[in-house]
């Protein structure tokens, strides 16, 4: 017995309709009344030191085990490189690198401001990033050294974007609150990878200044 294989295009489909209509009534909604992503607004000051998150997630450019391998050997290879940097950087609580369906995530919570966060890692190890940059698909021109802002812009767009409590804010202009779920399905078309909700620690001292400070060591 003979069996044909689905079209591309019906295969497309047969993805995106997990409910009857659901991705077409999107597409709808995305043309007849398209949301704008919002702008991260600090809520502090950076000197507050208040515990941020970066949930950063590249895109691998070869997703196959192979690919994935590669990503993996390339954070081994320079793992005693990252940690000192993580080390000097002087602000990162908690940092890791997860391989998560085709993509290479680092997710961390640092304190202060995103972009200084970032300057701080081309100056203590942006070597690293420049070589795992080259797995990555459509990456920001290398050596990061030499371009930092193309180099943080593109950090920025791959962060996951952050969700808050209060969902409203996220869309100032929409005067019926009814749309929300609406608009909320349409902020979700847009960013694949999102961080629902957050909860920072009071401003204060890390653990490392801490003993640096009572002379306690390691």
């Amino acid at each position: 017995m003979v069996t044909t294989q689905p079209s591309k295009w019906v295969q497309f489909l047969q993805s995106k309709l997990t409910q009857p209509g659901e991705w077409l009534l999107v597409q709808y909604w995305k043309h007849r009344a398209p949301v704008t992503t919002p702008t991260w607004v600090w809520k502090t000051a950076p000197g507050d030191n208040l515990q941020q998150c970066m949930n950063l997630v590249m895109p691998l450019a070869d997703k196959t085990d192979v690919g994935r391998a590669r990503a993996a050997k390339a954070v081994a290879a320079n793992v005693d490189e990252i940690f000192t940097g993580l080390n000097n950087v002087g602000t990162v609580h908690f940092a890791r690198f997860d391989l998560i369906g085709g993509n290479l995530c680092m997710f961390s919570v640092y304190d202060g401001d995103l972009e200084n966060y970032l300057r701080d890692f081309i100056s203590v190890f942006g070597s690293v990033f420049d070589a795992l940059m080259e797995l990555v698909e459509a990456p920001p021109p290398t050596p990061c050294g030499l371009h930092p802002e193309a180099f943080i812009d593109w950090i920025i767009a791959h962060d996951a974007f952050q969700i808050t409590g209060d969902v409203p804010s996220l869309f100032p202009d929409e005067g019926n609150i009814a749309n929300l779920p609406r608009d909320v399905v349409l902020l979700l078309e847009q960013h694949p990878n999102v961080q629902l909700g957050r909860y920072s620690g009071y401003p204060g001292k890390s653990a490392a200044q801490i003993r640096l400070a009572t002379g306690i060591d390691w």
